[in-house]
């Protein structure tokens, strides 16, 4: 993979963050020192990953968060003085902030920086005005409600996710189940459509600036999950057969996702985006 450095970066570039491996002794640690809700966001950025290991199988990565280059005051909200600059625009525990390319590569938690591109001729100028949207609105906090639905949605997008499973069970007419779980989608894409700022999260972030700017993310949910194999002392998932029902099943039309219900990895799975290179820490 390329690797990139900072001039090489453009406005509105995605940025894929890769974590280090699950530790259950920091999660203990974390909830012990800094109390349920930090082990809890230290737990969350795991759960995503884990319930949507996308296209990748047995080639898993822990990715967990996504942010977007944009150009803005990364002193905006402090008692300091402006500092306009390129820089990482990022959705977090602390609502929308920014951090130099630097620090985020130095964090505990990055062990590579992926960084993809939009496909077609972009309009930065567009681009960074949709960051500054979301950025300098000091009102916006960020969404654990979100966050978790994310989660949530995820493990709707494969055959043998846990909530599919769910819903399945409840309602035997696969015809009726796929449908219960289009509605869900379109109700929530169609919530989004004017509530986007009450919907932050990182990912989520990054979609609505390229939304915004005019240039949509194209998602097309996964209908089989591949084989994944992580620590067995974590979690294991291997591809369930399909429920099979008598006579013949009208095919569901998937909803394409291209709003608010989209995670790292349906980011960088896009047709719409391209992989330009890569940072890592010992850059």
């Amino acid at each position: 993979m390329q690797p990139m450095s900072k001039s090489d970066l453009q406005i509105g570039d995605i940025l894929i963050f890769e974590n280090f491996d699950f530790s259950l002794d920091k999660f203990f640690k974390t909830w012990e020192k800094e109390g349920a809700e930090k082990a809890a966001f230290y737990l969350l950025v795991y759960l995503i990953p884990w319930f949507d290991p996308g296209k990748e199988g047995q080639n898993y990565r822990n990715i967990y968060h996504a942010a977007i280059w944009g150009h803005v005051d990364i002193n905006f909200g402090k008692n300091t003085f402006p500092k306009v600059m390129d820089c990482v625009v990022q959705a977090g525990s602390h609502g929308i902030g920014a951090a130099t390319l630097e620090s985020t590569l130095n964090a505990d938690s990055v062990a590579k920086l992926y960084v993809y591109r939009r496909k077609g001729d972009l309009d930065t100028e567009t681009i960074n005005k949709a960051i500054s949207d979301f950025y300098y609105d000091g009102s916006i906090k960020y969404s654990y409600s979100t966050a978790w639905m994310l989660a949530v949605i995820c493990s709707m997008r494969y055959k043998d996710g846990e909530i599919r499973k769910v819903i399945l069970d409840k309602i035997p007419n696969r015809f009726i189940a796929e449908s219960v779980i289009v509605a869900i989608t379109l109700l929530i894409n169609e919530y989004s459509e004017g509530h986007q700022k009450d919907m932050i999260a990182c990912s989520t972030l990054v979609a609505m600036c390229l939304k915004n700017a005019g240039y949509p993310i194209h998602v097309e949910p996964l209908t089989e999950s591949p084989e994944l194999i992580l620590d067995d002392q974590l979690m294991a998932s291997s591809v369930q057969p399909e429920i099979q029902l008598l006579g013949s099943v009208p095919e569901i039309k998937r909803t394409p996702i291209e709003e608010t219900i989209i995670t790292p990895r349906q980011l960088f799975e896009s047709p719409d985006v391209e992989l330009v290179g890569c940072f890592s820490r010992s850059n």
